[in-house]
């Protein structure tokens, strides 16, 4: 095992969130809770990055990708015990739930701010480093882009009034999974609410108002979850109350 400092990759921070990507937000705290240190490189296109995805590392010379695959690697290579003493079927309900955040909320959440309210902020704030004279070229494009994403994975082929009521159903889930204890699993923090608060600070805590962040934040106790988890290990992103 080595000690020497890992180098996350990921995309810059915007929206008032620790990052506006679940899936970076996830990663970069679950290092946090591995104790594992990692210098940040910010970037917007991953035309290096080895699955051409933002979040990767850089881990001893080799570039890995996938915020799950990561979390697996540095798990078996540096010995991490974050989970230990789930049981089985705890372990596998926790894989349901990353299902739900990333195969399906993730999805509505992309949508909300693509096709829906969140645009024109998305659009304000995701291309201020690009020079001024290409920032209307290369929102056209993105734009595109992940509308054709949203259609080939299956949310963009729903009305919106189809996608918000999905997205209502599964808010709804979400909020019976996390309950009111600290965290999902009672009082100890595990893997499950770096993907659980990676979606939710998107969602609660985002400086962005939308059909699908004032769905999330009518549950109280989700807009608890993400503002303790933030004020303990993002304390510059803590919000008054």
């Amino acid at each position: 095992m080595s000690d020497e400092p890992i180098k996350l990759v990921q995309f810059p921070r915007h929206l008032g969130i620790p990052n506006a990507s679940p899936f970076c937000a996830k990663l970069e705290l679950w290092l946090k809770l591995a104790d594992i240190s990692y210098e940040i490189e910010e970037q917007v296109m991953p035309n290096s990055a080895p699955k051409k995805k933002i979040p990767w590392i850089m881990d001893q010379g080799q570039k890995i990708g996938d915020s799950t695959l990561i979390i697996e690697h540095l798990t078996k290579t540096r010995d991490v015990k974050l989970d230990d003493g789930l049981s089985a079927s705890e372990l596998a309900a926790d894989q349901a739930t990353v299902a739900l955040l990333e195969e399906r909320i993730y999805w509505q959440l992309v949508y909300d701010r693509w096709e829906g309210g969140g645009w024109p902020e998305i659009s304000a704030a995701f291309f201020t480093s690009i020079p001024a004279i290409l920032q209307p070229i290369m929102r056209a494009f993105a734009k595109r882009m992940v509308k054709k994403q949203l259609w080939q994975q299956g949310t963009g082929r729903h009305s919106a009034d189809d996608v918000y009521a999905m997205a209502s159903r599964d808010l709804n889930a979400l909020a019976a999974i996390v309950g009111d204890g600290p965290y999902v699993h009672g009082d100890k923090i595990r893997t499950i609410d770096c993907a659980v608060w990676g979606t939710l600070i998107s969602l609660t805590q985002v400086s962005l108002d939308t059909p699908m962040t004032r769905a999330a934040r009518t549950h109280d106790n989700l807009v608890v979850y993400a503002d303790r988890i933030t004020r303990e290990y993002f304390p510059d992103f803590a919000r008054d109350t």
